[in-house]
């Protein structure tokens, strides 16, 4: 089941069984972020240690016109993860791509979930 990872990425991160972190919100009339949403803060003192790399990208999406702001912290040398994820969520929301099983698929590999965790995100959306 995906959620575990939920609320320990940054733990998951410094031992080494986890990757990549994805955090995102929509970003509304210049109101920071909360930190339960997107953990700036948890991972800064990784990120200016070097130990974490962090990427950002505001998006905007085309069916509603809103921002949405993704935040993505990797380990060294993982950073491909990131990068790919940020062409492929804005092509998503360009509309450029489909927001389907494929695009699911493919960012669960990227955030190192199961196929077993995957499958079984992809039933709940059924």
């Amino acid at each position: 089941m995906i959620g575990p990872h939920e609320g320990k990425e940054l733990e998951l991160m410094l031992t080494g069984e986890k990757k990549l972190s994805m955090f995102h919100d929509s970003i509304i009339d210049g109101q920071e972020i909360p930190e339960d949403i997107i953990p700036e803060n948890a991972f800064s003192t990784h990120v200016t240690k070097g130990s974490i790399k962090r990427f950002s990208q505001n998006i905007r999406a085309a069916k509603s016109d809103g921002v949405i702001r993704y935040v993505f912290f990797t380990l060294p040398t993982e950073e491909w993860r990131a990068e790919f994820l940020i062409w492929l969520k804005q092509n998503t929301l360009k509309n450029e791509m489909p927001n389907d099983k494929a695009h699911d698929i493919l960012v669960g590999q990227l955030l190192g979930y199961s196929e077993e965790d995957i499958q079984d995100y992809l039933a709940q959306l059924d």
